[in-house]
């Protein structure tokens, strides 16, 4: 029997939606718009670094200092509404490879490595600025460097690394500061070091990273149910990227490993999408990036792969107005698509 042509319209209507409906948006990407803005710079050049935020100012603390594996003790307080920079208190001993989070008005500074050597320290000191000096926090679990540490309520987490032995985690440690104590969570489905994360909403992304070669890995912890679960995978693996969450998107740029890079991609925490940004005018690897008011700052940093700190700082302006996403895209054409073919089958 012959198909009828209202049939045969029909039937190219849902080939179209089934062909759209096969494209996953989670890797599809738009652009999203911005400006990169240079800023004062620091005194002292590092790469390996962790900073955090506390009320008006970031802190940047520690770092590698371009001499081999020496490490600065150094630590430099940026002003944010007067573009100033000034050193403060040293940390108690020079460290490289940080985990690094503020909380209660206090900067906690975790693991890493000491100057000279990559084997992993346990020690944690805590910083107060209104004393402008350090204490002993107590310590970490176990010895880690190359971690990432996020603050997220009245939590501090530090993810990942590469532990005493040279051996790379997969590990969760968990610090109440009121209790003073560390517990462990469930670990993370995928073994990192050089790995970075920032909380969005009620979960810790943790995105990035290596185990040998770079990934693109993008997995959620959520603290209340201490569960993870695997999102959509960063178009780009790489490792020692920055990473910060702003007006509920997550922006990673730079990193290294197989290249460094400049690229500048960024999450959709609500659609679970992946767009891109423009570039890093100067890519780097080893940096850490803060929210600000207005953008995402990021200070100092690797400009080649490998080691050559710098002393550039710069800052991300995201457009408060972006383009619509790719999966908006998606549903506005297949939306056009069925609108055309009904019009087609009611002519005829």
């Amino acid at each position: 029997m012959k198909n009828h042509p209202r049939h045969q319209g029909v039937s190219r209507v849902a080939v179209c939606i089934v062909l759209l409906a096969g494209c996953d948006a989670r890797t599809a990407t738009a652009e999203v718009d911005g400006s990169w803005e240079p800023l004062s710079s620091m005194n002292f050049a590092r790469q390996e670094v962790g900073a955090a935020r506390i009320g008006d100012v970031v802190y940047v603390v520690g770092g590698l200092t371009g001499v081999g594996s020496q490490a600065t003790d150094t630590v430099e307080v940026y002003d944010i509404a007067n573009d100033q920079w000034s050193f403060v208190a040293p940390l108690p001993q020079p460290r490289h490879h940080v985990a690094v989070a503020a909380h209660g008005g206090l900067l906690f500074v975790m693991g890493g490595y000491p100057s000279g050597s990559f084997q992993a320290r346990a020690e944690v000191f805590v910083y107060d600025p209104q004393e402008d000096s350090w204490s002993i926090g107590a310590p970490l679990p176990s010895a880690r460097g190359a971690c990432w540490g996020v603050t997220l309520n009245d939590r501090i987490y530090v993810f990942g690394g590469v532990d005493g032995a040279g051996i790379v985690l997969a590990t969760t440690l968990i610090f109440d500061p009121v209790a003073d104590e560390w517990t462990t969570g469930a670990d993370m489905p995928t073994a990192r070091e050089h790995l970075t994360a920032s909380a969005g909403g009620e979960l810790i992304h943790v995105i990035g990273g290596r185990n040998g070669s770079s990934t693109n890995v993008h997995e959620a912890y959520d603290p209340a149910l201490d569960q993870w679960e695997t999102l959509a995978p960063m178009p780009t693996a790489r490792s020692a990227p920055a990473q910060a969450t702003f007006a509920g998107r997550i922006f990673v740029a730079g990193g290294e490993i197989p290249q460094l890079f400049a690229i500048h991609e960024v999450y959709d925490i609500a659609t679970d999408t992946w767009d891109v940004a423009p570039s890093m005018p100067i890519p780097r690897h080893g940096i850490a990036a803060v929210p600000l008011d207005d953008g995402i700052l990021y200070p100092g940093g690797g400009v080649i792969q490998g080691l050559d700190p710098t002393v550039i700082v710069d800052s991300f302006v995201p457009s408060m107005d972006p383009a619509p996403a790719a999966s908006t895209w998606g549903l506005v054409l297949l939306a056009l698509t069925i609108t055309s073919f009904a019009t087609i089958l009611i002519r005829r």
